[in-house]
């Protein structure tokens, strides 16, 4: 019987070493595993909300003088109702096709006479923080009514020393829940 444990162990040994080798990855390579919810219910974005213009003030090209200065911040809201009680907060996912990728700014899209290095560059409700494209802003509360305001804003921002123009950017946001 201690002969037969014997191998029996050794057996289960080699059995617990297998698996290692087969979950070891080769040299350069990995996955992504991406998870996410869709809910069937959402907020309703208040009329007006929907589609935003904000105008950014006309500044001077010498306050955007060099690579990575910002200036001319703007502020807006987004206001939704009818919130499902099943919700408890809602943000905006800011997304565009006219992205700088290094940046990911929304690049200056002005049909005629564009300024040149600027760009703008979305800020979250406290006004300083950059949200980059691609990207939730700050997750507010649900009210007991079921509204809601997100507050978020707009700035100029230079990737080197601008000329003078006309800035346009779109981007496009998506209500977000948690």
């Amino acid at each position: 019987m201690k002969k037969q444990m014997k191998h029996l162990m050794i057996a289960l040994a080699g059995l617990s070493v297998a698996p290692m080798v087969f979950a070891q990855t080769a040299p350069g390579t990995g996955k992504v595993t991406f998870n996410g919810e869709l809910y069937d219910e959402t907020c309703v974005i208040n009329a007006g909300d929907e589609d935003k213009t904000v105008t950014l003030p006309t500044l001077s090209t010498q306050s955007l003088a060099t690579a990575g200065q910002v200036r001319g911040s703007k502020m807006f809201d987004i206001s939704v109702s009818q919130c499902p009680a099943s919700l408890s907060t809602v943000a905006a996912h800011f997304e565009t096709t006219n992205m700088n990728p290094n940046t990911r700014n929304a690049i200056n899209q002005a049909a005629t006479s564009p300024a040149g290095n600027v760009e703008v560059q979305l800020l979250d409700g406290d006004g300083e923080t950059p949200i980059l494209l691609g990207s939730t802003g700050t997750f507010v509360p649900v009210a007991s009514d079921g509204t809601a305001t997100m507050s978020y804003g707009g700035q100029y921002y230079a990737t080197d020393k601008t000329t003078a123009g006309n800035v346009t950017a779109v981007v496009r946001y998506t209500l977000a829940y948690q």
